[in-house]
This record gives C-alpha cells, sequence and structure tokens, in this order.
C-alpha cells in the first residue's frame, strides 16, 4: 500500500474535490482518480461514491479514514525521531492568520519564524476570513476573539485587551456615555453576533445588550464605520491604537474592562499530533503574542483635558509626567555702588 495514496486519499475526503486535490499535490484530476481507484482495488472496497458533479465518501470510507489519519500522523513522529526533527524542526506547515493581531502585523512574527526555523517551509494565509481547518489542508490556524465549540484543539496564546471607542463627532453629537447602561440608547457597531458586551469593575461582572444600525464580520468596515462617526466600536485595543493616538477615535468607560473572553488561540485538528515543527510554531507565536499584547498596554493612549480633546500618547504622558530639569541660574554680581560725592565745606577763615 503506497503512503503517497493514502495521503491522497485523506485529502480527497477533506476536499471532496478532485481538482482542489491535484492543485494542492501539483497532479492532475486524472492522476487523483487512479491513484484512488488503485487503492480501491487493493482493499476490495468503495471508498467513494462518485457522480459527474460530486464525490461523497463511503460508510466503509469513513471507517478506513480514521485509521490512515493515525498512521500518517505516526508515521510523522516516528520519521521526527530519528531524523533530527526533534531539535531542528523541518518540514511544511500550512498557517491561518489574521493580517493582524493588535498593533502588530502578524506578517513579522512568521518572518522572525523563519528566520530561527530555516529548515521548515512555510504556506501562510493572512486573512479575516474564518476557515476551515481540516477541509483546506491547514495544519494550524491562529484565531482572535471568542471561540466557538467545535472538535478541534485550541491553545490560548494571550488575552486580547478591548476597548470601547467612538470619533469625537458622535461624541459631541450623541454624547459620551459614563456607564455601562447608558450604551442602550446610543449607536454601537457590532461584530458578527457579539450583541451582548462585557464588562468587569471591581470583580463585578455583567454584560449590556447592544443595538445599533451595522453589524459586520469584517474589522475594516467597523473602523470605518466608526472613524466616520457612526457609532461606538467594540475592539482589539491594538486596532484602534493609531487612531487613539492621533485623535481620530476617543475611548470611552475607560473605568471598565470589557475584555471578557476575548483571546489569541492556536486552533488545530485533532488528528494533527503535535509535531516538531507544529509546536515550534505554536510556541514561538505564543511568546510572539504576549509581546504584541504587553506592547500595546505600554502604547495605551488616554484622554487628557486642556487640549482640545486630543488624546495624548503614553509617552507624551510619560515625558509630561517626568520630573522636568531646573536650570542653574548663576547669582549675577553685585552691583557696585557709585561713591557719594562728599559735601563740600567752607574753610573757615
Amino acid at each position: 500500500m503506497d503512503i503517497q495514496d493514502l495521503r491522497i486519499f485523506t485529502r480527497v475526503a477533506a476536499m471532496q474535490n478532485l481538482s482542489a486535490v491535484g492543485t494542492e499535490m501539483s497532479l492532475t484530476p486524472g492522476t487523483i482518480s487512479k491513484r484512488l481507484q488503485a487503492l480501491e482495488d487493493e482493499l476490495s472496497v468503495r471508498l467513494f461514491d462518485r457522480t459527474t458533479r460530486s464525490i461523497r465518501i463511503t460508510e466503509e470510507g469513513a471507517l478506513f479514514l480514521e485509521h490512515v489519519d493515525r498512521i500518517l500522523a505516526e508515521l510523522e513522529l516516528a520519521r521526527a525521531s530519528v531524523d533530527g526533527n526533534v531539535k531542528s524542526p523541518r518540514g511544511k506547515l500550512k498557517i491561518s492568520a489574521p493580517v493582524h493581531i493588535g498593533g502588530r502585523e502578524v506578517g513579522e512574527g512568521i518572518s522572525s519564524f523563519m528566520r530561527q526555523h530555516p529548515e521548515i517551509e512555510i504556506h501562510a494565509e493572512l486573512t479575516d476570513r474564518n476557515v476551515s481547518l481540516q477541509e483546506e489542508g491547514f495544519d494550524v490556524a491562529i484565531k482572535t476573539g471568542v471561540l466557538a465549540d467545535s472538535a478541534l484543539i485550541a491553545k490560548r496564546l494571550a488575552t486580547n485587551p478591548h476597548v470601547i471607542a467612538a470619533s469625537q463627532v458622535y461624541l459631541d453629537k450623541h454624547g459620551v456615555p459614563k456607564t455601562p447602561n447608558e450604551l442602550e440608547r446610543h449607536c454601537c457597531l457590532v461584530h458578527g453576533e457579539d450583541w451582548a458586551w462585557p464588562f468587569a469593575r471591581r470583580n463585578a461582572q455583567r454584560s449590556v445588550r447592544v443595538t445599533g444600525r451595522l453589524r459586520t464580520n469584517d474589522d475594516r468596515l467597523l473602523m470605518r464605520a466608526a472613524l466616520d462617526g457612526h457609532g461606538l466600536i467594540r475592539v482589539s485595543s491594538g486596532r484602534v491604537r493609531s487612531a487613539l493616538a492621533d485623535g481620530r477615535l476617543r475611548t470611552v468607560l475607560e473605568d471598565y474592562d470589557t475584555t471578557g473572553d476575548s483571546a489569541v488561540w492556536a486552533v488545530y485538528p485533532r488528528n494533527r499530533h503535535m509535531l516538531p515543527r507544529l509546536r515550534s510554531f505554536v510556541d514561538f507565536f505564543a511568546a510572539w503574542t504576549r509581546a504584541a499584547v504587553d506592547e500595546d498596554h505600554q502604547c495605551k493612549d488616554v484622554p487628557v483635558s486642556g487640549d482640545g480633546g486630543r488624546i495624548r500618547s503614553a509617552k507624551e504622558n510619560q515625558q509630561a509626567a517626568a520630573p522636568q530639569p531646573t536650570r542653574s541660574k548663576t547669582p549675577a554680581p553685585a552691583r557696585k555702588r557709585a561713591p557719594r560725592p562728599r559735601k563740600k565745606t567752607a574753610k573757615r577763615a
């Protein structure tokens, strides 16, 4: 039984498209079909029901797939144990990640990882869409926010601090909310199904259901709407760092923690055993993400008064708080008094 045939079988089972598997593995659809047929002939069982428009795994094929996934994973581990992969990870790694985590570009992190691990080949797709790891063949996906329940394994890399912000134009028109309850009369820009915004203060937690004119799963659209004065946005602090620094947005309800359960996660399928290259990537990205989050905290901007409503950056605040050097004044030399003229007295005769 050919190992390559088993790999083809698992990819066809996941993607259910011969052309897509052929593109991924640099083979023609005809070759993929012949290799599957050869595998079925060897097993004397039909693994897929095929028509001109679709391909669907059979019950026998699904049972066979469970064993094949385990065999291929064990094969990878066996190979790693003898070829030095444990000390020097190598091989291909297909990654999905958002374009940004906080205020940093994920591409920077991937580039740093490649410098540290020159023998790992990276296929990265940077996107904010929700990818299907199994069907699209990803080894790992970096995700932000609150994860939905699934059969995937998730490793928490770092918290993902959030703030609530709006443009000065919106706040001038609708007022600044002082408590979470006041959000009920404000226009809020909602990400996906995130209608309940969490708040924590002094060990007390609660959520407020918000409403608004815009709901979308696109962060860029939410940012554009907030900048244009359409409402309040709950967003990762790093995503609005520059907008806060230059005054385009202003944070509100700063006394409350609105992070909730939001975090940065590494997600991978259950059948992907922690191979050395995957473990190396997850460990590296955990450290990189924590550094990104710490950077966001250090660069957090706060509003100041007496400055036209402008948001002053953390650096400016540090400079303002620092004791100002005093110039040493050299005492001026004492002025010499001119001698007082003496009164002339008449000489006695």
